[in-house]
């Protein structure tokens, strides 16, 4: 009988996140941590804080999980409750400890210093294991109970990546068989999700024993991915047969991205820096650059300017310039957006293609159909010139 991956429940506490207030980004972190570390995250629970509410949590996920995580509500005011309502749950006592009061005194410079409200955070039950967080003054805590475990972490994303990191993925590889998940990603640009789910046929179903499928819409295309726990050899072939279905339209693989591989097709164009002109995008296209962390044997990025109409560029002190112009939105939420490429060697004027979306989405939609055009265009010229 095959052996399953340990499963795992997620607990969200704080009223901010039911409320809209604070994008629960924990939750997502968590997601590829446990996936990358070989754990099944069998479901996310978001909590008010609510120490009964938070209390019935804890039991009903601690009878449907390996491990429970809980993210939040360990601070020191009256409405940060996750350790009352895991007491509670586990029918335990919370008492000072005094190495965590001691530490936390001298974290403040001395027990004058420190508001009173503080040794709230000091208070351990008898099952718990403080686990120590160096960036924040809020402990966290690994409990065991009947061959399953508890951990609780802070809610601030900087705080819990660290414990998470130092305190809990240790113990969580000694304490259980893990079954590190294998995962590939086709990236796509130019298609819509269900055109891609057509051309992809069978292989999304049944991609091979043991292996799931997914295919997703983001910003900069359609991502299709492949995972298995039987070994990254095995999504070989179904890598290989995506490919060989998506053809032209596929852009990258894996960690690669569409600013990435644009940029690496324009060097070996022997375009060596860009700069950018943008009409209707509100700079969309220079903050996706900008933020692109150049590899080796890219070109490299000068920086852009936005105009309302027609560009004048002038003396540009770049060897190409990429001029985008978005449209107005039309019906049914297309837009067009119209593309120019001036280079050395190398280049297209008056490009158009259509996008679907609206507000943030559109603009950066707009500016990566771009750059999947300046991908395009450089992968003709290097086919052209083998032939």
């Amino acid at each position: 009988m095959a052996e399953t991956a340990p499963t795992a429940l997620l607990l969200s506490i704080g009223s901010e996140l039911l409320l809209g207030e604070t994008v629960d980004t924990n939750a997502a972190y968590l997601g590829q941590e446990l996936a990358r570390l070989g754990m099944e995250l069998r479901a996310v629970q978001q909590l008010p804080d609510d120490r009964k509410v938070i209390a019935d949590a804890f039991l009903e996920a601690l009878a449907g999980g390996d491990v429970v995580f809980a993210t939040g509500g360990l601070g020191p005011t009256h409405d940060d409750l996750t350790r009352e309502g895991l007491a509670d749950a586990l029918g335990e006592e919370l008492v000072e400890d005094r190495e965590l009061a001691e530490g936390l005194r001298a974290r403040f410079g001395g027990a004058g210093r420190m508001p009173v409200s503080n040794l709230h955070q000091a208070r351990l039950i008898p099952s718990a294991q403080p686990l120590d967080n160096p960036v924040g003054s809020a402990p966290g805590w690994w409990v065991e109970r009947n061959g399953r475990a508890v951990v609780l972490m802070p809610g601030v994303p900087a705080e819990m990546h660290r414990m998470w990191r130092e305190q809990v993925v240790p113990r969580l590889e000694r304490r259980l068989r893990l079954f590190p998940l294998a995962m590939r990603t086709v990236k796509t640009f130019g298609l819509g999700e269900s055109a891609a789910a057509e051309r992809l046929g069978d292989l999304l179903e049944v991609p091979g024993e043991g292996i799931e499928a997914g295919i997703y819409a983001r910003d900069d295309g359609v991502h299709l991915r492949f995972s298995t726990r039987a070994g990254a050899a095995r999504l070989e072939e179904p890598m290989a047969r995506a490919l060989a279905i998506l053809g032209d339209d596929v852009y990258g693989t894996d960690e690669q991205t569409l600013p990435g591989v644009a940029m690496a097709a324009l060097r070996r164009a022997g375009v060596h820096t860009l700069v950018t002109i943008e009409s209707g995008t509100d700079g969309a296209l220079l903050a996706i650059l900008a933020a692109h962390e150049p590899a080796e044997g890219e070109a490299r990025y000068l920086g852009g300017s936005l105009v309302q109409e027609g560009p004048e560029p002038g003396e540009i002190p770049a060897e190409a310039i990429l001029t985008v112009r978005l449209g107005a939105q039309a019906a049914l939420g297309r837009s067009r957006v119209t593309v120019s490429l001036a280079a050395p060697g190398i280049g297209f004027e008056g490009r158009e293609v259509r996008i679907h979306g609206s507000g943030a989405q559109r603009l950066r939609r707009g500016a990566f159909a771009a750059l999947d055009l300046v991908r395009r265009e450089c992968r003709a010229d290097e086919q052209e010139g083998r032939a």
